[in-house]
């Protein structure tokens, strides 16, 4: 019983470094901006590895895992240049749309699909908007790049439905003022720090993923 598991866990980490190859050299290419190699290959590796545990057994893994891996594109290219780019959101999603639509149709057909095209949509315009009112109550203390950001993960939360889609979002909010109040007390951080939010909204979507199970989808 130990030899699959052992090959599924060889393919996730091979898998998980190649995508972390891949997010370097298209992070310096595309966008002009090095990320730390080790850093991207590992964070690469472990998202593949939590996704493979949660949803090996559904279709939706490969879009999931592409979801991933794009985050860690996203939050490297953030954390360094404290900006989103636009292509690389539109970049992002061009590729979910037909991993999400396969995936949807494998498991339950056309129909299936249909649902998850709608579903995927009505979730990205639910981020939008809510990273939108967010935006426009800060007053200049959000880019607008978090909320194209809001859109991109609102596809993929959709998928579970409007909960997931606010869930998703409270809770990258909830590790950004972690993160933040880190900064403040243990590395002495003032108040003109400029903060990278784009890496907290990912992890929060990747959490509220994870914990929703595959069979709990909406489509």
């Amino acid at each position: 019983m130990t030899g699959p598991y052992v090959i599924a866990g060889a393919a996730v980490g091979f898998g998980g470094a190649a995508a972390g190859v891949v997010v370097v050299r298209w992070a310096r290419r595309v966008f002009g901006v090095g990320l730390h190699a080790a850093a991207a290959i590992a964070s690469c590796v472990v998202v593949a590895a939590l996704l493979a545990l949660r949803f090996h057994h559904s279709a939706y893994l490969a879009p999931l895992l592409a979801f991933g891996w794009a985050g860690v594109v996203i939050s490297g290219i953030d954390l360094r240049t404290h900006l989103i780019p636009t292509r690389l959101l539109r970049a992002a999603a061009a590729i979910a749309v037909p991993l999400v639509c396969a995936a949807a149709a494998i498991e339950g057909g056309l129909a299936a699909m249909a649902r998850a095209s709608v579903a995927a949509a009505l979730g990205g315009c639910a981020g939008w908007a809510m990273l939108h009112l967010v935006w426009l109550a800060a007053k200049g203390g959000l880019g607008y790049g978090d909320v194209r950001l809001g859109g991109y993960l609102g596809m993929h939360l959709g998928l579970g439905g409007f909960t997931l889609v606010l869930w998703g979002l409270l809770a990258g909010f909830a590790i950004a003022a972690l993160v933040g109040a880190v900064g403040v007390v243990v590395l002495r951080r003032g108040s003109k720090y400029r903060f990278a939010l784009g890496p907290s909204l990912v992890a929060g979507a990747l959490a509220a993923l994870w914990w929703s199970a595959p069979g709990g989808f909406a489509v």
